[in-house]
């Protein structure tokens, strides 16, 4: 029992002195206020030489802004690019490790308003982390995050280049696309149980920017969960799954309903998950992606070159 309670009073001691240790860092000369996704006004060093970022987009957009040296910690999920690999982990998307991220002394942390618990952002707050928020729910709100996160890093030139080069992509799609046929479109998020996205997602945005119809009205939920009977009534033209590892071949999930339009005619297609659910520098291949399987064009066409 006492090993047991002098174990437990050297970690309190071990996390005291992290929070100690960071109160104490110093402080940027320069820095500014910015308003974050949730309305928060936050004080940002000038060029932030420490960051966390627990958004897997986000770190995408960090390394795509050049700042591979500043990031100091990112979540289990961040695996793109691969350099993010070899970063320190600090817990996941939702359940950050605190003490783990404390440990790197980050002078700015990134967090999805998604998994900001009005609890762990006053935790983080308490702890004296500056904490920022992101929100995209669509590709408009994602261009801006892409030029704020470049503001408030201190890469605002990048960030323009970066979020200049998307909205490229999509202005592209959308004159390609531009007076051609909607197909009727069904986005599975999920095949077990069946979970489809539908307006005012991130993809329900890409399947309108890429011409198509989304099949799933608004209703209550943004994914809901479908049955067989609402599969067989909305008997979309098009079918897109966005497969993880270990999923079947997509033609092989619906050749129990042969009756669909889609898998009558052969239009069962897949995509990169993280092309489409990542708000990120990778939406625009998204987008081509999507375009490309719903009208038969070439995506290589409709995306920018990245400049050096």
């Amino acid at each position: 029992m006492d090993r047991e309670k002098t174990e437990v009073f050297v970690k309190h001691i071990l996390s005291l002195s992290l929070l100690l240790c960071f109160l104490l860092s110093p402080l940027t000369a320069g820095a500014a206020v910015w308003t974050d996704a949730m309305g928060r006004r936050v004080e940002i060093p000038d060029h932030p030489r420490r960051i966390v970022s627990l958004v897997p987009a986000v770190t995408e957009i960090l390394f795509a802004l050049k700042l591979d040296d500043q990031i100091v910690g990112v979540t289990r999920f961040c695996d793109w690019p691969p350099a993010a690999l070899a970063k320190p982990k600090v817990g996941g998307y939702s359940n950050p490790n605190l003490e783990a991220v404390l440990l790197r002394q980050p002078d700015l942390v990134f967090i999805s308003a998604d998994s900001a618990s009005p609890a762990l952002l006053t935790r983080m707050e308490g702890l004296g982390l500056t904490v920022y928020v992101v929100y995209p729910r669509g590709i408009k709100q994602t261009i801006t995050m892409i030029r704020n996160i470049g503001r408030v890093t201190g890469a605002a030139s990048r960030g323009e280049q970066l979020a200049g080069k998307l909205a490229t992509t999509v202005a592209r799609v959308e004159k390609a696309v531009a007076g051609l046929p909607r197909p009727r479109v069904l986005f599975c998020v999920m095949t077990r149980p069946l979970t489809v996205a539908g307006p005012g997602t991130l993809v329900g945005d890409l399947i309108e920017a890429a011409g198509g119809e989304n099949v799933v009205a608004a209703g209550v939920s943004r994914y809901p969960t479908w049955g067989s009977e609402a599969l067989l009534l909305a008997d979309p033209d098009l079918i897109v799954v966005s497969p993880h590892p270990g999923t079947p071949n997509p033609a092989d999930l619906f050749s129990t309903w042969p009756e669909l339009t889609a898998v009558k005619t052969g239009r069962v297609v897949s995509v990169n998950p993280d092309w489409v659910h990542r708000p990120g520098p990778r939406l625009g291949l998204g987008l081509t992606a999507l375009a490309a399987a719903f009208h038969h064009l070439n995506p290589a066409s409709l995306r920018v070159e990245e400049r050096p």
